[in-house]
């Protein structure tokens, strides 16, 4: 299959991954893993026909991507992958630095919502090594985590105020939060529509050949990470893959909230690659 395909190179979307990397579900040859950051760039250079990418960047370029229909990570609750780490509690961060990740745009633009509208502060952002930081002889004084990295730096001691950015928002909007969605590149949809089917089809296939194989997945990131096959098993119960009718809803007002913030010029509708007749 000739279709250069993303992956994000955390754990959360091993469940849609893994049955293609080992076989399970035929897919593209090629896969190139990277950071969101990363993947957002390989798409808007046309080095990817379909990735999965941060749910901002949609937003950024709507005119270049469609969709992936009902496909998706996000959270309708505790995400546990996304979290903002403080030694101070959230309303006295009011002006003090916090430290984000460069890998990412969507958390960061979910934080600095939640903080000015909901929290009622102006935060300050300083991108960095999130990792590097925290081990260093200066650690920050909040930091904002995601993927794997957030995983290890839950529990850290020095940060004992933690908010999970999926239950911020779930609490704030009862909506499930979007945190990623899968992009075709209209390009690669006009020249090779059966290519890029077959890809989003077997994205789809793996999604659903994971869901009844969960255990399996967790105890495959266990492996990966030394944390328990239970631990895992009730990391990935609290994702979501899909992208059905609240999940829609919820991603387009984060994209409602963006535009009325300034962060990008107005909120698109969600435009999907058609599957049946390509």
């Amino acid at each position: 299959m000739s279709i250069r395909l993303g992956r994000i190179r955390y754990l959360n979307v091993l469940p849609v991954y893994h049955p293609i990397e080992c076989g399970a579900v035929a897919g593209p040859e090629s896969v190139v893993a990277a950071t969101p950051a990363e993947l957002n760039r390989g798409m808007r250079a046309g080095e990817l026909d379909v990735s999965a990418a941060s749910s901002i960047e949609y937003a950024s370029a709507p005119d270049e991507y469609l969709l992936v229909p009902n496909l998706a990570i996000g959270a309708r609750g505790h995400v546990r992958s996304v979290l903002l780490l403080s030694r101070h509690p959230v309303a006295k961060l009011d002006g003090r630095e916090i430290a984000v990740t460069s890998q990412t745009h969507t958390s960061a633009a979910l934080l600095g919502l939640f903080l000015r509208e909901r929290v009622g502060i102006e935060p300050r952002f300083a991108p960095c090594d999130v990792g590097a930081a925290v081990d260093s002889d200066n650690p920050p004084e909040a930091l904002l985590a995601i993927g794997d990295e957030a995983l290890r730096l839950r529990g850290h001691p020095a940060y004992p105020h933690r908010w999970d950015m999926g239950s911020a928002w779930m609490d704030w909007t009862s909506l499930p939060f979007i945190f990623g969605v899968w992009l075709v590149s209209r390009r690669a949809a006009e020249e090779k529509p059966r290519e890029v089917a077959a890809c989003c089809r077997a994205l789809l296939q793996a999604k659903d050949w994971s869901r009844s194989r969960m255990d399996r997945i967790a105890a495959l990131a266990a492996g990966q990470t030394g944390w328990s096959q239970e631990a895992m098993e009730a990391y990935f119960q609290g994702l979501v893959f899909d992208l059905g009718e609240r999940e829609r809803q919820g991603l387009s007002l984060f994209y409602d909230k963006l535009a009325r913030a300034g962060a990008i010029e107005k909120a698109p509708e969600l435009e999907f690659f058609e599957l049946g007749g390509s």
